[in-house]
């Protein structure tokens, strides 16, 4: 199954674009599931139809689904929710209807999403699954998700578990709230290993791809570059760049000025990003609502392209670390060390080549350190961090 995830900054048309590459492969033939993981749900207005908690078949093999994330606990954790909810009107005295909405964790769509991504994965149910991430900052930790379960599961949950054993039968009758039981353990227990695996699944860049979707503006932009770090650096595969809302040539007078914004930013997305494609989708005179005019955007973001397609086949940049140091390494098939010229500005790594810039914006992590060599090895130029900046 290939997967395909669509993410940028809130605003910026991520639905739109992940319904658009939806009609695009089922129109290509392939069962094709379309899902979002924001809380404000908006996927069933960009199709002008009522998607559920289910999958719903919205055309030719196509089907669409919206998590609800209430739905999902009580079908398949309602002993977590249960325990939760049970301490909160113990404890703050909430109405089970306040409760009820307090049980669910910032997180929790994300979490759900990855579980029915991954069910969905191992059924080999459909050919391609598309997902209409939350804004960035969401889908970053929802990709941590996996990492911080196996942290957890590894470090605390055995000896935690044997301690509340321990401590329950004599705690629980001195204090207001329930020390959670072997049942709750047993969900959490099942949660994580039906998680578990998920990251090998997103981390495959035969299968799964990353592509961020923003607007040609400064914010925007940055962002956007700040996620293509932080994705590289946690191994998550990025193979295209989706600039949407371009004001097309003919505009007019009045829109003059923010075309040349626009054309300022777009020839800085290239830079950056390449050689990342950048496809591209106009903004236009009227909302992107129903299936036409969806299967219109699709047809000049994609044009005769296969979205199935893996883009980019070789990440442009990964990011590692090593007993402290960091190491950025970016592909440069034609470059030669004698045209290379490096400087950092706050959190950009400037990279030149003759008349090639990149503007690299780095992790807090790895910006805070020093940088110490930088070697071409094969295609590659692989940039050390070590140590901490001169104050």
């Amino acid at each position: 199954m290939r997967i395909i995830l669509f993410t940028g900054k809130g605003g910026v048309g991520k639905t739109s674009v992940t319904a658009a590459t939806a009609i695009k492969c089922s129109d290509l033939g392939y069962k094709t599931i379309v899902m979002s993981t924001d809380p404000a749900h908006s996927l069933g207005d960009s199709f002008n139809m009522e998607i559920g908690d289910r999958p719903k078949h919205l055309k030719d093999n196509l089907f669409g689904l919206e998590i609800d994330v209430h739905e999902e606990l009580r079908r398949n954790w309602g002993k977590i929710q249960a325990f939760i909810k049970k301490n909160l009107v113990a404890m703050a005295k909430f109405n089970d209807l306040v409760a009820e909405e307090f049980a669910v964790f910032p997180g929790m769509e994300e979490l759900f999403s990855l579980l029915r991504l991954k069910g969905f994965h191992d059924k080999k149910e459909y050919d391609v699954a598309l997902l209409d991430c939350s804004p960035t900052a969401s889908t970053v930790r929802m990709l941590s998700f996996p990492d911080i379960a196996e942290w957890y599961m590894e470090k605390v949950f055995r000896i935690e578990r044997k301690i509340m054993k321990m401590a329950r039968p004599v705690l629980n009758p001195m204090i207001e709230f329930e020390l959670p039981n072997d049942e709750v353990y047993g969900t959490i227990e099942m949660l994580y290993q039906n998680i578990d695996g998920v990251k090998e699944i997103l981390c495959d860049d035969k299968i799964s791809s990353m592509r961020l979707v923003m607007n040609p503006e400064k914010m925007v932009y940055k962002e956007s570059q700040r996620a293509y770090s932080y994705l590289n650096l946690f191994g998550f595969p990025v193979d295209a760049v989706v600039v949407n809302r371009v004001f097309p040539p003919e505009a007019g007078d009045y829109l003059a000025r923010w075309q040349e914004i626009q054309a300022k930013y777009l020839k800085e997305i290239e830079e950056s990003f390449s050689p990342l494609p950048i496809l591209r989708s106009s903004f236009r005179e009227v909302e992107m609502v129903g299936i036409e005019r969806l299967r219109e955007m699709a047809r000049e973001l994609y044009v005769d392209r296969d979205p199935t397609e893996v883009f980019v086949v070789e990440p442009p940049v990964t990011m590692t670390q090593h007993n402290g140091s960091y190491c950025v390494s970016l592909h440069l098939s034609t470059a030669h060390e004698k045209d290379l010229q490096l400087s950092m500005y706050k959190q950009e790594l400037i990279v030149r080549l003759g008349s090639y810039r990149r503007n690299i914006l780095l992790p807090r992590a790895v910006a805070d350190k020093k940088l110490v060599k930088a070697v071409f090895e094969g295609t590659r130029l692989n940039i050390t961090f070590e140590g901490a900046k001169d104050m």
